[in-house]
């Protein structure tokens, strides 16, 4: 098997490619459940190659609420995904946003070398090095950096598929973002002005001055503004906080509107599937028109976000940076509810 690698190798019995076994590196292990405790640095080694696969060093990962929900309720977040048709690892390696430099590549991958510079969603990224496939990759966009790169992946596709295919945002419209300071609202904000949205985003004092940053249209302060006392209305209205009852979203629709649910408050699994319920009762039983967005990742789509960022048109907000050596603080910090816009993990 021929592999073209910055680093020794040799073909293993199974067809994958092991990049100079006695190789170990530094992770973020999940060992158990609860809290972030579970959450221990350890050494392991290098990830070995299938023919399709990549090996990325690892310059930054995001935290997301699927890597906390993993921490904190893996079972809950194992029954979603089994209803959705997906597969879970409780334990290992967490992380799934990456950038980094391609440092290897299987013998089948032809869109990257060593040395490109790419960004995107792997395996395993809380560690040094991580593997991906061509479809989870597309090259860095070189008017951002490694760290803001790293927040791109699930929020940045999340929002994306909220805007353009729950939302079916068009230039015009009228869009209110609700729950706009954090990582899918900073995403969801830009894009949907980006689609030609007039945008209202509506957020905490805490978080003003980083939704202000995205230069919306219009901007609330939901502590010192109610919505449904407002005489403005909205075409689409996208419930990113989870947090303001679904009756008072559905109340500030203009006719022909929709409500899209794009996020979940940080409660317990409790709320979370209350909410979910909510929904599907109003959307299915009710017809109310509610939209669930569930999203699926795709790299048509993250390749559409590259364009945007290489356009000037988004450009992924970042709240604070944690070193691997303190990963447990920085899954405290988002799963307390601290985090504004993406916390991101610098490693190499």
């Amino acid at each position: 098997m021929e592999t073209r690698a910055a680093a020794q190798e040799a073909t293993t019995m199974d067809g994958t490619v092991a990049l100079n076994t006695a190789r170990t590196m530094t992770a973020v292990v999940q060992e158990g459940q609860g809290s972030a405790d579970v959450l221990q640095i350890r050494q392991i080694p290098v990830p070995q190659l299938r023919d399709d696969q990549l090996l990325v060093r690892v310059h930054a990962a995001s935290v997301n609420a699927f890597d906390y929900g993993l921490v904190r309720a893996g079972w809950l977040v194992t029954v979603f995904a089994k209803l959705l048709g997906r597969r879970v690892r409780l334990q290992g390696v967490r992380g799934v946003d990456l950038s980094g430099t391609v440092e290897a590549v299987g013998r089948n991958v032809t869109a990257f070398r060593p040395g490109d510079d790419v960004m995107g969603v792997g395996t395993g990224s809380w560690a040094e090095y991580a593997s991906a496939t061509e479809r989870g990759l597309v090259s860095k966009p070189t008017n951002i950096s490694y760290v803001e790169a790293a927040a791109v992946g699930n929020a940045g596709v999340t929002a994306l598929q909220a805007v353009r295919d729950h939302g079916k945002v068009r230039a015009g419209q009228r869009v209110l973002v609700y729950g706009a300071g954090g990582g899918v609202g900073t995403f969801t904000v830009q894009i949907a002005k980006a689609f030609g949205g007039h945008v209202t985003a509506v957020t905490s004092t805490r978080n003003i001055e980083v939704v202000r940053s995205l230069a919306p249209d219009a901007l609330l302060d939901y502590t010192r503004d109610d919505i449904t006392k407002r005489p403005e209305r909205y075409d689409v209205v996208f419930d990113v906080a989870g947090t303001r009852p679904l009756g008072e979203l559905l109340r500030v629709l203009a006719p022909g509107g929709r409500v899209v649910m794009v996020g979940a408050a940080k409660g317990g699994a409790g709320s979370l599937v209350a909410r979910l319920v909510a929904g599907l009762i109003r959307a299915r039983v009710l017809r109310q028109p509610i939209l669930i967005c569930t999203a699926s990742f795709r790299h048509e789509d993250l390749a559409v976000l590259k364009d945007l960022i290489e356009s000037g048109k988004v450009r992924p907000a970042i709240d604070r940076t944690f070193s691997l050596a303190e990963v447990r603080e920085a899954v405290r910090y988002t799963m307390d509810g601290q985090g504004r816009a993406k916390v991101v993990i610098t490693i190499a």
